[in-house]
């Protein structure tokens, strides 16, 4: 069974003030993702894997705390922008509206994309060589960041890049299915 996806996620300061950028607090996807596994739970469903799309969303103590409710009920979580490795397939992979993001884009949806209106990807790197290192975390405020959220050139992007990433993610996916299938966990 796909679910419908969510189109909403976490999201950092500076992004709130985006247009039709609606933020879901931690609380507010805990609850619905609760719903959703108490539901699917009651069909008599046992596995399931979280696609994510959206890098501010973060499933794991979700997914914890769940495992406590539903000890016998797998949840999975996965983000499809990393299942494979971006350097293999761009030439200047970043990280938001990037070449990745939008060479997939442009694959699924070419009327969605215009490069004309792409920005060049440039943004501030933390001061902090540690930060920058990702020896710790911190939310990145996007206005202060990078002009259009932008993090990665997005004009080298390509219907035909997005197009080889795609099938490697997907078969990357059917791979994934297949073992929680097919095979016990330990």
């Amino acid at each position: 069974m796909v679910l419908p996806y969510i189109t909403a996620g976490s999201q950092n300061p500076g992004q709130r003030g985006l247009d039709f950028c609606i933020h879901y607090r931690y609380e507010t996807q805990k609850a619905i993702l609760s719903d959703i596994v108490a539901s699917l739970y009651a069909q008599g469903y046992r596995k399931m894997v979280i696609i994510n799309g959206h890098g501010g969303n973060t499933f794991k103590s979700m997914i914890r705390d769940l495992s406590l409710d539903y000890p016998d009920f797998l949840i999975a979580s996965s983000e499809w922008f990393a299942f494979v490795p971006a350097k293999e397939y761009f030439d200047e992979p970043g990280d938001h509206a990037d070449e990745l993001e939008t060479s997939v884009m442009m694959h699924y949806h070419p009327e969605l994309v215009n490069l004309d209106e792409a920005g060049n990807g440039d943004y501030k790197k933390f001061t902090s060589q540690m930060l920058n290192e990702k020896v710790a975390w911190i939310p990145r405020n996007w206005q202060k960041v990078s002009q259009d959220t932008g993090i990665g050139n997005p004009k080298k992007a390509s219907a035909r890049k997005g197009k080889k990433y795609a099938e490697a993610v997907v078969a990357k996916y059917a791979l994934l299915f297949e073992e929680l299938v097919h095979k016990e966990l330990y």
